[in-house]
């Protein structure tokens, strides 16, 4: 179980062995003026006073240059190897990385990397074979489990389940259809159902059946969608109501879907899955962001194509794509992926990097539209992105003119990856991909949608890493994420 460290030690490795060379730096400068004035008064005559002084700043200087040189090399044949490994190994040990670990830049570290490599070889293989194990247990609950799913999928109706505070804990194909119209208008597990129907006639509906008696009590309504559709809904609660003096919380709801205007049938384009995650039904509400587990947080991961890379002199988003991940698990439903017309010109020298074209742009929605989209999909959850920084000051740039604030909790893989591997690695979308052993092929580098996933797919890699740290809550995190300020002010590649 991770534990807290204490302060000294939650200083990084390097910090901590540049200040035991400042402390050794210190002490030889005390003891080489002690001894210079000891000779001095054992023997004060004043034309040997030049002659002190002279040789005392000379043997100083060669002393600190010869501190700093030894300091140098420490921190970059041992230092940084270490820091390194440990990154390495966390990766190995808790986000289930699996390639061979290279000891090339730990050669100084003596038998340490090859023991090191060894060691993860020997974990793998124990992991495969239990993972082997698992998979011969679990096959027929799997298929269990997909047979209910299809059947749920099939289901004549829109089926959404909802938790105590009104929050999509299941949908499937059909609903999604009923109650949206684009990516970012249609249910995401773990948003407010009120982001898609009409908020007084569930709010009554649920309150009139928790006072009813009857657990199996089914409730009839008509209600209508944001965009205006009407929708035959009925309404069950998901167990009996418990009763309040017994300090207990109702359940949810769940709540299957019809069009009122038309006889109830599947439409041939309804898209036929199912999407949950039960564990929201036990989530308490209104915890603050600080204080919720990595794990269980909602995240929208999102990346931006531009025509180049000043915000601030003109350049302008091109194509943007998010994705989100609930409860430690990416929704692969819940996409959002769009062209955006810039209202400029793109330069050929963008183009040759995420070959995006005038043409391809041009009837595509503004910023402005697809701003307040991107705002809609990651209501209630933290953005997180390779280089925050820089996607984040396009879209708070135009602010004003699109009408929303993203003022959301905000994660950098960067800064992520900085807490892991420290600050001396690479920290490059390329370089972390490779090092977590997520696949990232050529075509899809450099779309929006693929660095988004990549990006993703890195998060949920690095949070077992991060928590293997002590760092179990997203204020924890934050906190941390303050210490390699320098990464942020200087930027990385993407």
């Amino acid at each position: 179980m991770p534990h807290r460290l204490p302060a000294l030690h939650r200083l990084s490795l390097r910090l901590r062995i540049f200040l035991l060379f400042a402390a050794l730096g210190a002490g030889i400068a005390l003891t080489l003026a002690l001894g210079l004035y000891l000779g001095y008064v054992r023997n004060p005559n004043p034309s040997a006073l030049n002659a002190v002084i002279s040789g005392g700043i000379l043997a100083g200087f060669i002393t600190f240059g010869l501190i700093v040189a030894v300091w140098r090399l420490f921190d970059e044949n041992v230092a940084k190897p270490i820091e390194h490994l440990a990154g390495e190994l966390r990766a190995r040990t808790h986000s289930g990385v699996k390639a061979e670990l290279t000891d090339m830049k730990a050669r100084h570290l003596g038998d340490l990397a090859p023991a090191a490599t060894a060691l993860m070889r020997h974990l793998n293989e124990a992991r495969n074979e239990l993972a082997e194990a698992i998979a011969r247990e679990t096959t027929q609950q799997v298929i269990e489990k997909e047979r209910l799913l299809t059947l749920m999928a099939d289901v004549p109706v829109g089926i959404v389940l909802c938790t105590v505070d009104h929050r999509v804990a299941l949908y499937n194909g059909l609903a999604r259809e009923l109650l949206g119209q684009e990516d970012s208008d249609a249910p995401c597990l773990d948003r407010s159902l009120f982001d898609f129907v009409d908020e007084p006639s569930i709010r009554n509906a649920y309150a009139q059946l928790q006072r009813g008696d009857d657990p199996d009590h089914e409730l009839e309504i008509v209600c209508t969608t944001v965009t205006g559709r009407p929708l035959i809904a009925r309404l069950r609660l998901l167990v009996p109501t418990l009763v309040p003096a017994q300090g207990e919380r109702d359940s949810g709801y769940v709540l299957s879907l019809e069009r009122a205007d038309t006889v109830p049938h599947v439409p041939p384009s309804a898209p036929r899955y199912v999407a949950y995650d039960f564990k929201l039904l036990q989530r308490k509400p209104g915890a603050e962001f600080a204080d919720c587990l990595l794990e269980e947080l909602t995240y929208v991961v999102f990346d931006t194509e531009t025509t180049g890379l000043l915000p601030g002199q003109g350049d302008e988003i091109v194509q943007l794509a998010a994705v989100r991940i609930v409860n430690g698990k990416r929704i692969d439903t819940e996409v959002l992926d769009t062209l955006v017309n810039p209202g400029r010109p793109i330069p050929k020298s963008s183009t040759d990097i995420h070959g995006i074209t005038d043409a391809m742009v041009a009837d595509a929605p503004g910023i402005e539209t697809v701003a307040r989209r991107l705002h809609r999909f990651a209501q209630g959850a933290v953005l997180v992105a390779h280089n925050a920084d820089f996607d984040l000051a396009f879209l708070r740039r135009d602010e004003i003119h699109t009408g929303v604030r993203f003022d959301h909790p905000v994660l950098d893989t960067v800064m992520l990856s900085a807490i892991v591997y420290g600050q001396s690695a690479n920290h490059s979308l390329d370089a972390l991909t490779a090092r977590l052993d997520i696949p990232l092929s050529d075509a899809a580098r450099h779309t929006a949608l693929g660095d988004a996933t990549a990006t993703a797919e890195a998060l949920l890699k690095l949070i077992p890493a991060l928590k293997a740290r002590g760092l179990t809550t997203l204020g924890d995190v934050l906190a941390e994420t303050q210490r390699h300020g320098r990464l942020r002010r200087h930027g990385t590649t993407g």
